[in-house]
């Protein structure tokens, strides 16, 4: 019986995310029960045919990277968004707030300014997206669990729960009640709060809930930090994600 075929494609990113992939301690049972047939971090031979899932880590920043995803939405049963970088934009959706010519000036010269980067949106924003996988990095038991679900004819489930009952379950102390601004109420949960239970906030890399509080959560941002703070806090990994976009996206 053949295998199903698997692709996985990277953009512009820093591939954490794929490397999270081959640490899996699901990588032996996923190689055995699937064909990689583009995997370009991980083998050296990869050809292009249909995939029954392809992955795509990475922000789309040039127009190159825009073709290139729609020829995959083309040859893909199943396109998964994996990582922050795809699911809004990730740290590469900075750009979006910062003079990007100058940038480039400052980096590369005059040769910079042949360098194309467009506007940075959320892989969905640009073809269509079967499923995400959330985080900067990703959650391993994420990976494993959407291969599982796709190739069973099954659209992961995605939780519903914040960071704070993740939080909760861990035994932490609010850090917002402590007085440090944290997105943790209206992050999509399910990471297990690693940075909360490092004392550090939760700055949203997993993207907003279907239906945060986000009045509730700035009038409480308010109360503890500046405007500059608050918009930094949300732009930082997900600011071309729709719900924080309204924050993220405001004037420093």
């Amino acid at each position: 019986m053949a295998k199903p075929k698997v692709a996985i494609f990277d953009l512009t990113d820093c591939e954490g995310c794929e490397v999270e992939i081959v640490n899996s301690k699901y990588i032996d049972r996923i190689l055995e029960s699937f064909e990689f047939v583009h995997f370009r971090l991980g083998q050296k031979t990869n050809k292009w045919e249909n995939f029954d899932v392809a992955f795509i880590e990475g922000s789309v920043i040039t127009s190159h990277e825009v073709e290139l995803v729609k020829k995959i939405r083309e040859h893909s049963k199943f396109v998964v968004a994996l990582g922050s970088c795809a699911c809004f934009g990730g740290i590469a959706a900075l750009n979006n707030f910062t003079d990007v010519n100058e940038g480039k000036r400052y980096v590369y010269g005059k040769e910079g300014e042949k360098i194309e980067v467009i506007e940075v949106k959320p892989l969905g924003e640009i073809i269509k997206v079967d499923a995400m996988i959330r985080g900067c990095p990703i959650v391993r038991e994420d990976f494993d669990k959407v291969v599982s679900d796709l190739l069973a004819g099954k659209i992961p489930r995605e939780h519903t729960r914040p960071v704070c009952m993740d939080c909760k379950s861990k035994g932490n102390s609010c850090l917002l009640l402590k007085g440090t601004p944290c997105a943790g109420p209206v992050t999509y949960g399910g990471c297990g709060a690693p940075c909360p239970s490092s004392n550090m906030p939760c700055d949203g890399c997993r993207g907003p809930l279907e239906m945060p509080e986000m009045t509730a959560e700035l009038e409480l941002l308010k109360k503890i930090a500046s405007q500059d703070d608050i918009i930094r806090l949300f732009r930082k990994y997900t600011s071309a994600a729709q719900a924080f976009r309204a924050v993220g996206g405001g004037k420093q």
